[in-house]
């Protein structure tokens, strides 16, 4: 991702690990019918069994640097710099979104694993994401390090 170019915007939201349907929730706000899902590929990002986060490529129908823009006040962010949890970079250049469920404390700890799930996201009547819901076992059904950080999450 090209640092130079990216806003950090503090987004809340929650992620809880919802066991028998094997899914991680990422939450915008409280459940609500949606009227609109999106299928896609996002790329969950695990270092030291922690899911640091989410990343999505984002397009003109999900709209997530729109409503980013519209709805929250955004802050340049540098290069090597922590994203604390709950905060979402959203690099315009090449737009995509990194949602930081989980702030990267140091460079020297792990090495990142970039895992690619199925995903949906939910979308209102206004076109704003109110969750993104992606698979914890991957297209071969093998356990893997995405398996083993969803147990830190809160389960529902």
């Amino acid at each position: 991702m090209n640092e130079t170019h990216s806003i950090a915007y503090t987004v809340p939201f929650r992620a809880v690990w919802l066991q028998q349907q094997d899914n991680i929730e990422i939450r915008f706000r409280p459940a609500s019918p949606s009227d609109e899902r999106i299928k896609l590929d996002v790329d969950a990002i695990v270092e030291n069994y922690r899911l640091l986060g989410v990343q999505i490529v984002d397009n003109k129908r999900l709209g997530i640097g729109r409503w980013l823009r519209q709805n929250y006040e955004g802050k340049p962010h540098t290069p090597g710099e922590i994203t604390p949890s709950g905060e979402a970079v959203y690099n315009e250049a090449a737009q995509v979104v990194y949602f930081s469920l989980w702030p990267r404390l140091s460079a020297g700890e792990g090495e990142a694993v970039y895992l690619s799930r199925k995903a949906e996201i939910d979308l209102d009547g206004a076109g704003n994401p109110t969750r993104i819901r992606m698979r914890v076992l991957g297209r071969r059904r093998k356990e893997d390090e995405l398996t083993a950080a969803a147990g830190f999450l809160p389960e529902r």
